[in-house]
C-alpha cells in the first residue's frame, strides 16, 4: 500500500496552466494523536490550493539539518502548538523564521513559552468563541484570532453493531466509556480524574451492574485499582482510527470529566456515533450539548450532577435512543470537517501573502516529496511513541505493538522503510533537499491534490 498521499491524481502535467502553489510548513505534536489527525484533515482540505509539509515535535529534534534545508522555500509555518513554534526556532536559531500561524488548542498555564510564541506569530487560531476570548486577554490587540471549530468525519464515525466481547466488555454490563491519555491528567489534573472516581463512587450503588472501559494510554494501574474496590472495569489499550466507531458504539455512554479543554473531538465521535455523552462543560461541550436533549452537562467538578445524569441514562433505554439519534443529527449538521476547517480560508490566504519565501514554485517532483515524507514521518513517529511509552512503563510491550500497529493503518512497508532512512538520515538529505526546493519547476495544482479515494490516514483514539 502507498502511504496517504503518495498517491498522484494522475493528470498530466501539460493538462492545465502551470500554478504556483503556496509552501505550508505544518507541525503537530505527534502525527497519530489528535492533533495530527487535525493536520490530516486540514492538509486534505486544502492540497489543491497548497503544498503542505509536514514534521512533528519528535522529527523536528531528531532532524534539525532537514528543518534548515526546507525552511527558506516554506511559505510560511503552520505550528498547532507553541511547543512546535519554540522547536522550530531552536532547530534553526540563525535565520528567521517564516511568518507563522499558530494554533492554540487549549492553554492549562499562560506560561512565558506560550506568550512568546504568540507574539512572535502572524495569526492565531482558536478552538471556540470562548477560547479567543482567552486568547485575545493574553495578546497584542491587534493579532488576527480566527475561531476553527473541530470537526468530525461522519463518514467514518457513524453508529455499527456492538462488538462487547471484542473490547473486553461484559455482557450486559451498563459500560461507561472513557477516552483519553492519563499522562494528560499530569498537566494540572487536566482530565479530571478526581471527578470520575467520585462519580464512580456515587453511581456504583445505583447502578448494579455499572462497567467503565478506558481507551487510550496509562489506564493499567487505574483499571487495577478500580477493580480492587470492587467496581468492574477494563483497559482496551489502542485500536486503529478504523475500529473506533465499533468502541463507541459498544459503550452505553460516553464521559468527559475534564477541567480544560479545546475540543475534544472524542464528544464529537461519540455524538456522531449516536452514543449519549455525559460531559463537563468545557471546550466545544456547551456548543453542541443540549441538555437533555443532544447529551447532559454540568460543570467542571460536579460529580454528583454529573452521576446523576448517567443513572438517569441507564433507567431509561429510550433516553439513551433518543439523545443518540438528535446528537448525531447534530454533528452532521454543522459539525463536518469540511465545514469547520473552511474557516481557515481567509488566514491562509493572508498568511500566503506575507510570505518571503525564495520560491513557491510546487512540482509533481516536490508533491511526492512532501508526501513521502508525510509516510515517513507517520510511520517512525508512531514507532518511536510505541517504544518509547514501553520503556517508560506506560504501557506492556504487547501493548506498545499494538500502538505502532494503530498508528500504521493506511501507510505501507515503503512509508515504514522511508521512516527509518529519515531518522537515521539515508534519506530527505539537506543537499538533496534544497536543491529539489529551490529548483522545482510549476506544476498544475490538480496534479498535486489528495485523491479523495485514499485511505483516512493512521490514527489512535482522538484523546
Amino acid at each position: 500500500m502507498t502511504s496517504l498521499l503518495g498517491q498522484q491524481a494522475g493528470v498530466s502535467p501539460n493538462a492545465l496552466p502551470p500554478a504556483s502553489l503556496p509552501r505550508v510548513l505544518i507541525v503537530p505534536s505527534t502525527a497519530s494523536w489528535i492533533i495530527g489527525q487535525m493536520a490530516m484533515h486540514i492538509i486534505r482540505r486544502f492540497s489543491d490550493r497548497y503544498e503542505f509539509w509536514f514534521l512533528t515535535d519528535k522529527m523536528i529534534r531528531l532532524r534539525p539539518d532537514l528543518v534548515r534545508a526546507i525552511l527558506p522555500s516554506i511559505d510560511f509555518i503552520f505550528p498547532l502548538s507553541d511547543k512546535g513554534y519554540h522547536l522550530l526556532r531552536n532547530a534553526s536559531p540563525s535565520t528567521p523564521l517564516p511568518p507563522s500561524l499558530l494554533w492554540l488548542h487549549h492553554v492549562t498555564t499562560w506560561n512565558p513559552a506560550m506568550l512568546e510564541a504568540m507574539s512572535n506569530s502572524a495569526e492565531l487560531i482558536a478552538c471556540t468563541p470562548g477560547w479567543k476570548q482567552q486568547v485575545q486577554l493574553q495578546s497584542p490587540s491587534s493579532l488576527p484570532i480566527t475561531v476553527v471549530p473541530h470537526g468530525v468525519d461522519a463518514a467514518s464515525f457513524h453508529r455499527v453493531a456492538s462488538q462487547r466481547r471484542r473490547f473486553g466488555i461484559p455482557t450486559g454490563a451498563f459500560t461507561v466509556g472513557f477516552v483519553g491519555s492519563k499522562t494528560s491528567n499530569f498537566d494540572e489534573g487536566r482530565k479530571g480524574l478526581d471527578t470520575l472516581h467520585a462519580i464512580l463512587q456515587s453511581a456504583r450503588n445505583r447502578i448494579p451492574n455499572l462497567h467503565i472501559s478506558f481507551l487510550g494510554l496509562g489506564w493499567k494501574q487505574e483499571v487495577q485499582s478500580l477493580r480492587q474496590q470492587g467496581i468492574s472495569a477494563n483497559y482496551v489499550g489502542f485500536i486503529p482510527q478504523s475500529q473506533l466507531a465499533a468502541y463507541y458504539s459498544t459503550i452505553d455512554t460516553y464521559l468527559m470529566t475534564s477541567r480544560v479543554e479545546g475540543g475534544p473531538c472524542t464528544v464529537l465521535e461519540a455524538m456522531a456515533c449516536e452514543t449519549p455523552v455525559v460531559s463537563t462543560r468545557v471546550g466545544l461541550v456547551p456548543e453542541v450539548i443540549l441538555d437533555g436533549r443532544t447529551g447532559l452537562s454540568a460543570e467542571v467538578g460536579d460529580s454528583a450532577s454529573l452521576a446523576d445524569h448517567i443513572c438517569a441514562l441507564h433507567a431509561s433505554p429510550a433516553l439513551c435512543r433518543q439523545i443518540g439519534t438528535a446528537a448525531r443529527a447534530q454533528v452532521t449538521a454543522s459539525r463536518s470537517w469540511h465545514e469547520t476547517l473552511g474557516n481557515l480560508d481567509p488566514p491562509l490566504a493572508r498568511m500566503q501573502a506575507r510570505s518571503t519565501a525564495k520560491s513557491v514554485c510546487a512540482s509533481l517532483a516536490t508533491g511526492r516529496a512532501a508526501a513521502n515524507l508525510i509516510g515517513a514521518v507517520h510511520t517512525v513517529d508512531g514507532l518511536l511513541w510505541g517504544l518509547v511509552s514501553c520503556w517508560q512503563g506506560l504501557v506492556s510491550p504487547l501493548v506498545a505493538v499494538r500502538l505502532v500497529r494503530s498508528c500504521w493503518e493506511g501507510y505501507g512497508f515503503a512509508d515504514v522503510l522511508r521512516g527509518l532512512a529519515l531518522v537515521t538520515r539515508f534519506n530527505f538529505r539537506p543537499a538533496a533537499m534544497r536543491k529539489l526546493l529551490e529548483k522545482a519547476p510549476a506544476a498544475p495544482a490538480s496534479a498535486l491534490s489528495v485523491p479523495k479515494q485514499n485511505p483516512q490516514g493512521s490514527g489512535v483514539s482522538a484523546l
